[in-house]
C-alpha cells in the first residue's frame, strides 16, 4: 500500500510538472514573433573605404518556425560626402542591388535571430570630373552589374504587429567566390553594412 502511494504521489508530480512545461512552452510559443510575412525598411551605413549610407527593404515569408525566403532591395550612396577635392569632383557614387535567399531562425521569448544566404545583383554607377584650369576638362564615368552573394544576420526585437530590426549583410563575392586571393576580400568590405529600421506583420 505504501508503495501504491509513493507511485501515485510520483505520478502526480511527473503530470503537474508536464503540464506546468506544456503551459510553460504554450506561453512562450503564444509570445514568440511568429509573423508569417513582414516587411522590414531600414537605414544604415557601409563603412569601407569612404562612408555610405544605404537604404533598405526586406520582405520575410516565414513557410515555417525554422525555415523562412526573403527578399532584400537596396540603394547605396557610397559616399555619403560628396568629393570634391583638388579640381576632381564626385558626380554621383551609387549602388542598386536586389537579392532573394532561404534563412533559418531561432526563437527565444521577445526576439528572432534569422540567418540568410541571400543571392542577385548589383548595379554600380561613378562619376567624376576633373575640372583643372591647366588642364583640358576629363570626365570618368563606369557603370556596371556583378553578382552580389553574402549572408545576412537578422535581429527582430517584439512580439506584436510591430518590432525594431537590426541586420548585417557580410559579403562573400569577390572572395571566395569570384576569386580565392585574399586581396580581394577588399571588395567584400566595401559592401559590408549595418542597418537599423522597424517592421511591421503583414500577415
Amino acid at each position: 500500500m505504501k508503495h501504491l502511494n509513493k507511485l501515485s504521489i510520483i505520478l502526480l508530480l511527473i503530470s503537474s510538472s508536464a503540464f506546468g512545461q506544456a503551459s510553460l512552452d504554450k506561453t512562450v510559443k503564444k509570445n514568440l514573433p511568429d509573423r508569417k510575412l513582414t516587411i522590414e525598411p531600414g537605414i544604415g551605413m557601409t563603412f569601407y573605404q569612404l562612408p555610405g549610407l544605404r537604404i533598405s527593404n526586406l520582405v520575410q515569408l516565414d513557410l515555417n518556425k525554422r525555415l523562412s525566403i526573403v527578399s532584400y532591395s537596396s540603394y547605396s550612396y557610397n559616399n555619403a560626402f560628396l568629393r570634391d577635392f583638388n579640381f576632381i569632383k564626385t558626380n554621383y557614387d551609387y549602388s542598386l542591388s536586389q537579392k532573394f535567399g532561404i534563412g533559418t531562425s531561432r526563437y527565444t521569448k521577445h526576439s528572432t535571430h534569422t540567418l540568410s544566404l541571400i543571392a542577385g545583383i548589383k548595379y554600380d554607377a561613378f562619376k567624376e570630373t576633373l575640372n583643372n584650369p591647366e588642364f583640358e576638362k576629363v570626365i570618368v564615368s563606369v557603370k556596371s552589374v556583378s553578382p552580389d552573394v553574402g549572408l545576412m544576420y537578422n535581429l527582430k526585437v517584439g512580439k506584436k504587429k510591430y518590432f525594431f530590426s537590426y541586420r548585417m549583410y557580410i559579403p562573400l563575392y569577390p572572395y571566395p567566390f569570384k576569386s580565392s586571393d585574399i586581396n580581394s576580400i577588399d571588395g567584400n568590405l566595401a559592401n559590408l553594412s549595418m542597418e537599423f529600421g522597424f517592421g511591421i506583420r503583414l500577415k
